[in-house]
């Protein structure tokens, strides 16, 4: 059979690209004081490069926020991929999400890439009454970081000649009943939006190609929703694919069985073809709001009020004294990012930076044992029209 393969290994860095990956270095350097070393190389700088089309500032910018973000939420070392799946904020959502348990074994050579396979949320009305948004998006972060540890610990091993590695999405659509995904404005719909925009803000350039199957019949409807959450970089690399063609464009040797292809995975926790095996949401899963206070021992503060103008940043510090814990909780009318940081350094970060929304749960947390000093709540309304009003409850314990 003939493949006809849309997809093809990353090219290597070019004399122009090595010029710009050199001044980014030096201004990241600047900005940030050091850039970690296992994101200090030139593969890793030039996907940055390329998937925000040279603009240093923005690079500047997300890629300081990112590994601020990245070191508050733990997410920090080689080792990742094997300590992953067993971190706390991980291990208690892992059986209600369907994702690539491969991690990089299902190699191409060709396109030095290897195989992800996902599939689609069967159940998002009830999915969004079980985690809370940032369970979601701290999953979906700590997710990506895994696959990029894949990555970095490929390209340390590969010849020089040899550009970034990526990975190939098989994303599996058999269980979406389009209907539920109409409504643009939807929770689940804005929280899709959410992970797709840390991913493509935080890990530019790490997709090859997404390939689309058992898609639903409304295919012109299917385009509209991905517009909503692709940036058009992204946009052209999705490929929908019809039933068993998915070898017509990968070696089946590299495409799970139930694809037409001849791979089969024999390693658990994954089925045949290497995805985590979920089981139906139920009632009794619902996420319960304030029990982080019974869990204390603390009554829940009574909620104070904000409205927040378009682009305006509301910081709330508080003086904690060492060994204390921190708790809050509090919901919006609208999206707002959310962060924490220490002593009055931004990049000192002690709760990641995330967009989130409180359409169906509240926000909350807690950060426990605390080494004394001043820690700000920051809430940040980044739209440019409408006032977001927030509600919150902030207590030390």
């Amino acid at each position: 059979m003939t493949i006809h393969s849309s997809s093809r290994a990353a090219d290597p860095i070019s004399p122009a690209e090595q010029e710009t990956i050199d001044v980014l270095r030096s201004r990241l350097n600047e900005c940030m004081k050091k850039i970690p070393d296992d994101l200090d190389t030139d593969l890793n700088l030039v996907r940055w490069i390329r998937g925000h089309q040279g603009n240093l500032d923005k690079i500047c910018t997300n890629f300081t926020q990112y590994v601020s973000s990245r070191k508050a939420a733990g997410f920090l070392g080689r080792d990742l991929p094997e300590r992953y799946f067993e971190m706390p904020q991980i291990k208690p959502f892992l059986p209600f999400i369907a994702s690539s348990r491969l991690a990089d074994t299902v190699w191409s050579e060709e396109h030095n890439a290897f195989m992800f396979v996902e599939r689609a949320w069967a159940q998002p009305k009830e999915f969004i009454k079980t985690f809370k948004a940032s369970d979601y998006l701290i999953h979906c972060f700590g997710y990506s970081e895994l696959l990029l540890q894949l990555m970095l610990e490929r390209e340390r091993k590969q010849s020089k000649d040899r550009g970034p590695v990526q990975f190939i999405v098989i994303f599996d659509l058999a269980t979406v009943n389009i209907t539920d995904y109409v409504n643009p404005l939807s929770g689940y719909m804005k929280l899709w939006q959410l992970r797709s925009e840390l991913w493509q803000e935080w890990y530019p350039e790490v997709v090859q190609r997404i390939y689309l199957l058992n898609p639903p019949r409304l295919v012109s409807l299917l385009w509209k929703i991905a517009r909503l959450f692709l940036n058009e970089n992204n946009l052209r690399r999705m490929e929908i694919v019809g039933d068993n063609d998915m070898t017509k464009y990968m070696n089946s040797k590299f495409v799970p069985k139930e694809y037409g292809g001849d791979f089969v995975n024999k390693d658990m926790p994954g089925d045949e073809s290497g995805v985590s095996i979920r089981r139906k949401i139920t009632a009794a899963d619902y996420y319960q709001a304030y029990q982080h206070y019974v869990v204390r021992g603390v009554q829940r503060p009574k909620p104070a009020k904000k409205d927040l103008l378009p682009g305006e940043h509301f910081t709330i510090p508080i003086i904690v004294p060492d060994g204390k814990s921190l708790l809050w909780d509090f919901v919006s009318s609208g999206e707002i990012e959310f962060y924490i940081y220490k002593d009055k350094d931004e990049q000192q970060l002690v709760y990641p930076r995330l967009r989130l929304i409180t359409s169906k749960l509240p926000e909350e947390g807690t950060l426990p044992n605390l080494s004394g000093g001043e820690y700000s709540f920051v809430f940040v309304n980044h739209g440019s029209f409408f006032t977001t009003k927030l509600e919150y409850a902030i207590t030390i314990a």
